[in-house]
């Protein structure tokens, strides 16, 4: 039974922090509302039924008392509790990465659904045990196109020449003979053909792709650097993403 003025949403936990006594903060992305923070009195109790709700890094239903600022939690269900996530270490890190960008960079109260379902795609592929470099690489093309940043990935991001055989870094994309200051060496045509399959691939189609990871390391540093200096987004968590490649 729904408490009156009270409503029910799915919600991905972000992160969760220690408030009063023994109660959190927790801060959720939300299909009704998007990104808000409530707060979860007693979970921090051995008998607090709500407590495996606000786990991070956990999709679960919350009936809450909406407020501006910090609304209250009434009762909280865990719906998936992503364990191959939390048992694996990289897998963690990466599902962290997003969260943190979510936590940091989306506005609170704008909720949008793109936006939790690419934080639950994400989720779900780490947790089916697709690779995670490939579901980090997809996170990064994600937030490049969420700040309006767009790689040329279908021709010479100078001529347009379809006969492309590197990347710039300096011109966003792809390259003819013509145009290529032998910026990236090492970057093949697998290469340039694993990231464009990567840049048009939406979360949701992550089986889709089938890539080797050489290929995938290969393509880190260049998503992270766009990630970093052109849209502007340092996360905490990008230090342990490089720790584990």
């Amino acid at each position: 039974m729904t408490t009156h003025n009270s409503e029910k949403t799915q919600g991905i936990v972000l992160k969760a922090m220690p408030y009063k006594e023994s109660g959190q903060l927790v801060s959720v992305y939300t299909l009704q509302f998007g990104k808000m923070t409530f707060h979860a009195r007693g979970v921090r109790k051995l008998t607090s039924k709500n407590a495996p709700s606000v786990q991070s890094i956990t999709l679960s239903e919350f009936e809450l008392t909406p407020r501006k600022g910090i609304s209250a939690l009434i009762r909280g269900n865990g719906l998936q509790f992503y364990r191959h996530i939390k048992e694996q270490i990289e897998c963690e890190i990466v599902a962290d990465y997003l969260l943190e960008y979510v936590y940091r960079y989306e506005e609170e109260n704008h909720p949008d659904e793109e936006m939790f379902m690419m934080i639950k795609n994400t989720l779900d592929a780490l947790d089916q045990g697709y690779h995670f470099l490939l579901v980090y690489l997809l996170i990064n093309c994600f937030i490049l196109k969420r700040n309006g940043i767009d790689l040329e990935v279908d021709g010479c991001a100078i001529c347009g020449n379809k006969k492309v055989e590197s990347f710039s870094i300096n011109n966003g994309g792809f390259v003819c003979h013509m145009h290529n200051e032998n910026e990236l060496p090492d970057f093949t045509i697998q290469t340039l053909k694993a990231l464009r399959h990567i840049y048009k691939c939406p979360m949701k189609e992550i089986g889709k792709l089938h890539i080797e990871e050489e290929e995938l390391t290969k393509l880190m540093p260049v998503l992270s650097y766009y990630v970093e200096e052109y849209a502007g987004i340092r996360l905490k968590s990008q230090t342990f993403v490089k720790q584990i490649v």
